[in-house]
């Protein structure tokens, strides 16, 4: 990903700068440079770089002149205490009064020090109000005197504009006008070291992108061993320094994090398995009550049949019909019920000359009684002969016409 840093400069420049690091060979970044021909743009234009910032993480860079900049001596305590007690360890050295104020804090102190940084909190609400109106995210807000490295020794001093930006060995950072370093840094020096205290000479080194001679005339002879670096692009070279940054997008101001691609088609992927699941649920839910109602209308179906099977018993039961059926088949040897309803329907082979119309059992006597209707009285005798030949006794009750056939009762036995 590209990442885009845009300094800020202080409140009052009507500009800003902007510099695009790592992939600057992608499309996206090549339509945004061809459409911007310079490198700073007006405050008020802000939404024309929205293109370029679309593949880019976004960093916006403040001036240390609207920052109050401080490192703390705190107590080992977790940082949601810090960040209550802090305003409070700072409000008799900041004019502004502290509940103006937003306080980000370092992730961790180093040596028993932590780095505090406080802006003003309508400004830096303003900032971000107008990021969100070009529709551009930013992903940190930091501190322009961060960026620079500290030094193993003495001091390291960036001019930038007539503004000097101030870092020391010991990690302390300021701002300052050109035209007020030597005398403020004489009496910074007047308050920490006596005069035999002090060595011979303190490093100083002075980058710049123009010369420096007149400054380095300015200051106090024989307290600083200079060394001026004169660079190219004071942006650029800003970029080329590792300070430890600290970001000011804390707490409430804290970006979102966006879910990946992956985690988004996953996101999909769980919530269409979950819908397809409760449709499923839905469904058998809906078939288990089907099923136990149809449950329930076979089980009246059953009594009702029971009941007819045993209209003298209160409480007819399945085991009681089972029971029943099964003495059905076995008395009277081969002659029960069910052989002789068997051997009755199988001598029935054409319904169309002779068919039954009802079938009851005597069990004591163990008959069985048929009404049927035949074509003609020949069908109905040879009906007859044809149980008689299979061992049957049967006897016929007397033939009554019944349209074009006739009808009668055959009882028949072993």
């Amino acid at each position: 990903m590209n990442e885009l840093t845009l300094f800020w400069g202080s409140k009052d420049d009507p500009t800003f700068s902007w510099k695009l690091a790592n992939d600057v060979t992608s499309s996206t970044s090549q339509v945004a440079l061809h459409q911007l021909e310079s490198e700073q743009i007006l405050k008020a234009d802000l939404s024309c770089i929205a293109d370029m910032a679309v593949d880019a993480k976004v960093r916006l860079v403040l001036s240390n002149s609207e920052i109050v900049c401080a490192n703390l001596q705190v107590p080992n305590k977790a940082q949601k205490l810090l960040r209550k007690a802090i305003p409070y360890m700072m409000e008799d050295d900041i004019a502004t009064p502290v509940d103006q104020l937003f306080f980000a804090l370092a992730d961790k102190p180093i040596d028993s020090r932590l780095t505090v940084r406080a802006i003003d909190r309508d400004y830096l609400e303003s900032i971000l109000n107008m990021f969100n109106t070009a529709e551009i995210k930013l992903h940190q807000v930091l501190v322009d005197s961060d960026l620079i490295d500290q030094p193993k020794e003495g001091f390291r001093l960036l001019i930038h504009n007539h503004n000097c930006l101030v870092v020391d060995h010991q990690n302390n950072r300021w701002h300052c006008h050109q035209d007020d370093f030597s005398w403020l840094i004489q009496k910074q020096l007047s308050e920490v070291e006596s005069e035999n205290e002090m060595p011979i000479a303190l490093p100083l080194e002075v980058i710049s992108q123009h010369p420096t001679d007149e400054f380095e005339h300015q200051l106090p002879v024989g307290r600083f061993a200079v060394e001026s670096i004169q660079v190219d692009d004071y942006y650029q070279f800003l970029l080329s320094q590792t300070g430890r940054t600290l970001n000011l997008l804390q707490a409430e101001y804290e970006p979102k994090k966006e879910s990946s691609k992956v985690r988004l088609f996953a996101t999909k992927v769980a919530t269409l398995a979950a819908v397809v699941l409760l449709a499923f649920l839905v469904y058998q839910g809906t078939q288990i009550y089907v099923l136990s109602d149809t449950k329930a209308q076979l089980n009246e179906q059953k009594k009702t049949l029971l009941k007819q099977a045993f209209p003298n018993s209160k409480r007819p039961t399945e085991k009681a019909l089972k029971v029943y059926m099964k003495s059905l088949g076995e008395s009277s040897g081969q002659g029960g019920f069910l052989s002789l309803l068997s051997s009755a329907s199988e001598s029935l082979t054409d319904l169309t000359k002779i068919y039954p119309m009802n079938i009851s059992y005597d069990h004591a006597r163990n008959e069985l009684r048929i009404d049927v209707i035949a074509a003609d009285l020949v069908v109905l005798d040879q009906y007859a002969d044809t149980l008689r030949k299979k061992g049957h006794k049967v006897d016929k009750s007397s033939e009554t016409q019944r349209g074009e056939g006739y009808s009668s009762r055959l009882t028949i036995t072993r």
